[in-house]
């Protein structure tokens, strides 16, 4: 028994080997690992390339027209016959309306025209014109254009008719005064209109806010009417070729035209363009752009609100998001505690420093001059705090740094960290703000900003 062998099998285990591949792909794992964390955890700052560019300012508005107008009252009562087209020019002593009491005059002229229409050769020219005029501003995106259209060719044809009407008025008044028909002239040459609104008193001196609403001032058509009543109003001559267009405008736009004497316009009615004398004027806080035009009053005689654009030159400059912009605040100082010194010519202001032990000294300390008015300067430095004394150069006095002042600007991160740069706006919209170029303490073109401000601090390492 004793010489038996002993059966018993131990396993041998192989030693630890060391794998530099799964050593280095566990590397990179952690390293993808840890940008993977930074990334969704970093605030990420989406950049701006400055660029040179412009903003179209939207300067359409509704004015109010102011003209000379008078207005004129029917003698008499009865049906009535008007003998030019609303809008057109009549010469003193011509016939403009008669007044038939019976309305027999009415009924002979059209019992008379057996014969159909008869029209002078100008007569056709004027609906030619009209019809021309039609075809030429047609649009399919405009149908209203097609009841004008109608209107107009209405107005054309009762003046052309009217006009042969005017040449025998005076025979059939002489005629028929006994049958109770009266014709009346122009008591002055003008532009003959048949409408009131309530308005033809009004001037620059005494217009107010509420008569920019349309609503509160419609139209009374004449026209529209077969008989009048004497004592109401029946016609109104326009006295003169110059009128105004009065508009409300907002603060910026008022300072932006303060030193314009002449603006030009493009009437959005026909889109025709005119030059206008421009004055302002503010009436209980609100301003208003006053443009007087010298022709054109024709065209607008029957209207008293009018759409216009103001031509005025597009803004260009340094294009930049309103996103990007924020405010840092400054130190300011006069300008005579600014002096120079140390190893350099560079501007700096001269602290009082006390120490623990309570002595005194004074220490120059570099500044950069961000802005300046015409007694004091903006300061930027990391070695200045609220409460430093400053003592002025070659002077006794003191100056303790307390007053602050804040200033626009963007984060400017061209060189990887953010830092503030000064911006002086021109013009600005929701969206987008011109800025002036060559800005001291500024940005440049093509400089890279931070498009949302309020995603950095200063001196922040931008990823």
């Amino acid at each position: 028994m004793t010489g038996k062998k002993n059966k018993k099998v131990v396993k041998y285990r192989k030693p630890l080997q060391f794998n530099i591949g799964i050593a280095i792909f566990a590397v990179i794992f952690c390293y993808l690992l840890y940008y993977v964390f930074d990334f969704f955890t970093t605030k990420q700052i989406s950049a701006y390339e400055v660029t040179q560019g412009s903003i179209a300012q939207d300067n359409v508005f509704k004015g109010l027209i102011l003209r000379d107008e008078t207005v004129y009252y029917a003698a008499d009562s009865g049906y009535v016959n008007y003998y030019y087209k609303d809008g057109t020019k009549a010469n003193a002593g011509s016939y403009v309306y008669s007044v038939d009491e019976t309305g027999e005059f009415y009924s002979q002229m059209t019992a008379s025209d057996t014969d159909g229409l008869q029209l002078t050769d100008e007569g056709y020219g004027q609906l030619e014109a009209v019809a021309e005029q039609f075809l030429a501003s047609y649009s399919d995106m405009k149908f209203q254009q097609v009841y004008q259209f109608k209107y107009d060719m209405e107005a054309a044809l009762v003046e052309a008719l009217n006009a042969n009407a005017r040449s025998e008025i005076g025979n059939a008044v002489a005629g028929a005064e006994a049958a109770g028909l009266h014709a009346y002239t122009a008591e002055a040459a003008g532009v003959v209109v048949y409408h009131t609104d309530g308005l033809e008193g009004v001037t620059v001196d005494t217009f107010t806010a509420d008569m920019f609403n349309q609503e509160n001032y419609p139209k009374e058509n004449f026209l529209s009417r077969e008989t009048v009543t004497a004592g109401e109003p029946v016609y109104k001559i326009i006295n003169s070729e110059i009128w105004q267009v009065v508009i409300p405008i907002d603060q910026k736009l008022a300072s932006d035209l303060a030193e314009e004497t002449n603006v030009q316009v493009e009437f959005q009615k026909d889109n025709s363009t005119a030059w206008g004398t421009c004055s302002l004027l503010n009436r209980e806080g609100q301003d208003y752009l006053v443009l007087e035009f010298k022709n054109s009053m024709i065209r607008f005689a029957s209207d008293r609100y009018v759409e216009l654009e103001l031509l005025l030159t597009d803004t260009v400059g340094l294009k930049i998001p309103n996103t990007a912009i924020t405010t840092k605040d400054f130190f300011t100082i006069p300008k005579e505690y600014i002096t120079r010194g140390g190893d350099s010519d560079q501007e700096g202001l001269l602290l009082e420093r006390t120490d623990d032990s309570g002595a005194v000294s004074t220490e120059f300390v570099p500044v950069t001059l961000i802005y300046e008015t015409e007694t004091s300067y903006y300061l930027d430095s990391d070695e200045i705090a609220g409460g430093d004394v400053v003592i002025k150069p070659n002077s006794t006095e003191r100056y303790v740094l307390n007053e602050q002042h804040s200033l626009e600007g963007v984060y400017n991160i061209n060189k990887g960290y953010a830092v503030f740069k000064r911006i002086e706006k021109i013009f600005e919209n929701e969206e987008y703000t011109i800025i002036e170029s060559g800005t001291s303490y500024g940005i440049s073109l093509y400089d890279h900003i931070a498009l949302d401000s309020s995603a950095v601090s200063e001196d922040d390492i931008i990823h």
